[in-house]
This record gives C-alpha cells, sequence and structure tokens, in this order.
C-alpha cells in the first residue's frame, strides 16, 4: 500500500507539473522548499531545534490557525514557530503573521522530502491543521518520535465516505497521530470510525470562531475606503466572498434584479482564486455592468461591481457590506468561512453547498443568525428582503456576533490540550 500510494502520488504530481509551470504556480524558492530544501535564511533560524511546526494547507487554514499561532507565540516565547503552507496564496498570507512565524511551504508527500524537510526543520511537534493527513510525512516524523496532532480537526461526511475505502490501511496511519481536537462530536464521531483510538480524540471546538473576532478591520480604514468608494451610510452594498468559477454570474443576475428596484445598490465580488481577476472582471463587464478592481478605483468614478483583487482584504470589505453572500456555496464545493462575516456583525446568505462548515452553517441558522438560498432564484428575492427589511437583517446580524461570541474558546481548550506535546 505504503509503495502504490507513493506511486500514484508521484505520477499526479508528474501530471501536474506541466500545468503549473505554465501557471507560474510557485517561485524557485517554493518548488525548492518542497523538495525538501529550504533556504539558509530558514535553516540557520531553526539550527537549535525545538520547532514548533504548524502546517496549513492555503489561506483559510491559515487565516483559521491565528489565534493558535498567536497563543503559541506567547506561552511559547523560545521556541521557533513555522507556518507551512502548499499554495502561493496560503505562504503569501502566512508571511503576514508576525515576526515569530516563519513561512514556508510543505515538503511533497515523498520519502526524500519529507526527510530533508524534518533534517532541516528539526520540529519537535507537528500540528496539521483540519485534515492534512499525509501519510509519507507522517510516517517520517512518526519514525523519528516527532508528536503529531490535527488541531482544529473537521471530516466532512464526504471526505468520511472516500476515507472508509482505505480503512484498513488509514487505521495503522491514524495510530501515529497523538491527538486529534476536533471541532464537533460529529467530526468527533467520523474520526473514531476509521480507526482513532477513543484516548486520542477530543472535541474542543472551532477555531475559526475565535479567529473571525481577531479579523475586525480597522474602523478608520473603513470610513476611509467607504469614502473613495462613494458609499453612502444607508446605501445598500452587497458584499460577495470567495467566490469561484459558475458563482458570479449567479450572484450577478440576483444584484442586477435587486436593482432593479434599488438602483443605487453596489455589489463587491471578492473571488477565491486572484488569478481569476481578469476572467471575473471581464465577467462582469460582459454582463452589463461597470466593474472595477478596487485597488484602481478613484474618488469619484463611477461604478456597480467592484473585484477585491487583493490578500486579505476580505475582512475590510465585509464591513461595508449590508449583506454577505457566502462564496463556494452556490456549486458542489462544500463553502467558504461564513465566520468572517458573523464576528462583524454582518447578517450572511449561503447557498446549499456549506459541508465544509456543516457544524457552523447548522449553528447560525438554528439561532436565526444566518440564511440559506437553494439557488439563485431564492438568491434574487431574498437579498431583496434583507435590502427592504433593514431592522431585521440588523437584527439577524447581531444574532450572528452574538453567537460568535458565544462559541469562543477552543483556542484556550487547544492549548491546554497540546501541553504535554509542547514541553511542559
Amino acid at each position: 500500500m505504503w509503495f502504490l500510494y507513493e506511486l500514484l502520488y508521484l505520477l499526479g504530481f508528474l501530471l501536474y507539473l506541466p500545468r503549473a509551470l505554465w501557471r507560474r504556480r510557485l517561485p524557485h524558492t517554493g518548488w525548492t522548499m518542497r523538495l525538501g530544501r529550504y533556504p539558509a535564511s530558514v535553516t540557520e533560524r531553526l539550527e537549535r531545534g525545538g520547532t514548533i511546526w504548524v502546517h496549513a494547507v492555503s489561506v483559510g487554514e491559515v487565516l483559521a490557525a491565528r489565534p493558535l499561532l498567536r497563543a503559541l507565540a506567547e506561552q511559547r516565547p523560545n521556541a521557533p514557530l513555522i507556518l507551512s503552507t502548499i499554495t502561493p496564496a496560503g505562504f503569501s498570507v502566512a508571511s503576514q503573521q508576525g515576526a515569530r512565524v516563519l513561512p514556508v511551504y510543505f515538503p511533497l508527500d515523498l520519502r526524500g522530502c519529507a526527510r530533508r524537510a524534518l533534517d532541516a526543520l528539526h520540529p519537535a511537534c507537528l500540528l496539521l491543521v483540519e485534515s492534512e493527513l499525509w501519510p509519507v510525512v507522517l510516517r517520517a516524523a512518526a519514525s523519528r518520535g516527532v508528536p503529531v496532532a490535527v488541531v482544529n480537526g473537521r471530516l466532512s461526511p464526504q471526505a468520511f465516505a472516500r476515507y472508509r475505502l482505505a480503512r484498513p490501511w488509514l487505521r495503522g496511519l491514524l495510530g501515529r497521530v497523538a491527538l486529534f481536537l476536533m471541532q464537533s462530536q460529529a467530526d468527533a464521531d467520523r474520526v473514531l470510525a476509521l480507526g482513532a483510538l477513543p484516548e486520542r480524540v477530543r472535541v474542543t471546538g472551532s477555531l475559526k470562531w475565535d479567529a473571525s473576532l481577531s479579523a475586525r478591520p480597522d474602523p478608520q480604514a473603513v470610513q476611509e475606503t467607504a469614502a473613495r468608494l462613494g458609499l453612502g451610510t444607508d446605501q445598500p452594498v452587497i458584499a460577495a466572498g470567495s467566490t469561484h468559477r459558475g458563482e458570479e454570474t449567479l450572484i450577478l443576475r440576483a444584484f442586477q434584479a435587486l436593482c432593479a428596484a434599488h438602483p443605487t445598490a453596489r455589489l463587491i465580488v471578492a473571488p477565491r482564486h486572484l488569478e481569476r481577476i481578469a476572467e471575473v472582471e471581464e465577467l462582469l463587464r460582459r454582463g452589463g455592468v461597470r466593474a472595477a478592481r478596487v485597488s484602481t478605483l478613484q474618488a469619484g468614478q463611477a461604478w456597480d461591481t467592484a473585484i477585491v483583487d487583493g490578500f486579505g482584504q476580505l475582512p475590510l470589505y465585509y464591513a461595508l457590506a449590508s449583506v454577505v453572500v457566502i462564496g463556494g456555496s452556490f456549486i458542489p464545493h462544500g463553502g467558504q468561512n461564513p465566520l468572517e462575516a458573523t464576528g462583524l456583525g454582518k447578517p450572511v446568505v449561503f447557498g446549499p453547498s456549506m459541508h465544509n462548515f456543516e457544524t457552523i452553517t447548522h449553528q447560525l441558522l438554528a439561532h436565526h443568525a444566518a440564511r440559506q438560498a437553494a439557488g439563485q432564484g431564492e438568491l434574487s428575492p431574498l437579498l431583496a428582503e434583507l435590502i427592504e427589511r433593514p431592522d431585521e437583517t440588523r437584527a439577524m446580524g447581531r444574532r450572528a456576533q452574538e453567537l460568535t461570541e458565544r462559541f469562543q474558546g477552543a483556542t484556550q481548550r487547544t492549548m491546554e490540550a497540546l501541553h504535554p506535546l509542547l514541553g511542559g
């Protein structure tokens, strides 16, 4: 099974490589680090060992890990702290997490790459955010006595169904993980069903509840941005965050239907992947609206839709919104994080596909802190209803923020559970 896994992984990587090189997915240093070869600027800071290695695959996981990274930096001030990612977007956000956090790329899941990475990074422990179980790296870490923990762990029903096909092999892999700190009891039950040892599984809650309150933008920056965009105090603004291909057209049509009754309404779109900015801009213009990128918008410039074209700006533009539409939920993707908006007291709307945030979605809906639409047919009247009933919409936002504040504490519970692994 190990030979077959590595063979299939290598074949998949070789098939992906030409496309990745053509799209310039990683800089040269990124590819080098993925091979387990890290520059002297990294290795020299880690020579004394005792490194706490946190791995978060991309932007969403990096943002979720922020409160944990702060807690680790405060409680382990002498331990080197590295944050690895796989995507360029994730690396960019990881590079903004402060001087204590050293960003790197995660090695390819091949024996030579994993071995070189462990030699260079000298980890005392490895913390995997959400569901990042890389078999070869886990095996290599276990062979060196490096404890591994899954933090903010989640396992969706769809992922669980796939993992069950490899359950006999997976049981041995899960045995190499010292702790599974899961977001919900449902996540814990699924990882137990796959073979994790009961004494190693705990429910600590979602770090994303904690991260949502720490991501609030500076009020002055919000005011300055509103002024630059020419937005009035009561002007209807729909912000669609982390959208995927296929969603912008749907959201644009719903927005245009809203404009028939509310011509001053504006739409802010933040594509999940910045390499799609030009594509989205062209799509919106073909749809008959005045589209502009926020980085080039000037005071007094006329626009109907603005496109967020920079990393880490989503909270700023959510703060300007009357209603937030959650991307990744109107296609079979599983949804993006709604808590970045609820932490700001914003009413949120999402589509039918939210299995990536299954527990959070149920909690928001149960407390009437969010609304769900089956598709464009329901999205258009729902946006109109929320804009036309501002008192109820603001009340929904308050319930969302209250719920966000109520579920704080996952960071503290996670740190308490990690105490033995962190060596103190």
